[in-house]
């Protein structure tokens, strides 16, 4: 059994059924659950989500993400400690973040990057994910 942390592209894809990627995250966590492995939420990715998704829900004209849904899942996420909060290693490891961030020629967002270096850090183990700059990555553990 593996701890694996899931990216903002995967809960935003979970969570909005119109997202394009949608039964690909639902496979996908669903093969997660019988393999045994257990998903790990973390604050900053979260927060990427619940900002993506209102963005959706504010921008979209038609069948928006339910924000009631999401913050339901959030706050029950919460209440169940299964939310691990590593935000606050940012500041330690901010000047490797922007490295890995430069180093990709910008192709890794600030929280792509930070992924990285926490994986180097053996601070988490594989990252579910869709994004295809990981795979530019060298050593980088991933399931998609």
């Amino acid at each position: 059994m593996a701890e694996v942390t899931l990216d903002a592209n995967v809960l935003v894809a979970q969570l909005d059924g119109r997202d394009a990627l949608h039964v690909r995250a639902s496979a996908l966590l669903e093969d997660l659950a019988r393999r045994g492995d257990r998903p790990v939420l973390l604050d900053v990715l979260l927060g990427e989500a619940v900002s993506v998704l209102c963005r959706r829900a504010r921008e979209r004209k038609t069948d928006p993400p339910s924000l009631g849904t999401v913050f339901a899942v959030v706050r029950a996420a919460a209440a169940a400690g299964e939310i691990r909060f590593v935000g606050v290693e940012a500041e330690r490891l901010f000047d490797d973040i922007l490295a890995e961030v430069e180093h990709s020629g910008g192709a890794l967002n600030f929280n792509d990057a930070f992924l990285v270096v926490l994986q180097r850090a053996n601070l988490i183990d594989v990252v579910a994910t869709f994004d295809e700059a990981f795979g530019a990555v060298p050593g980088f553990r991933r399931v998609s």
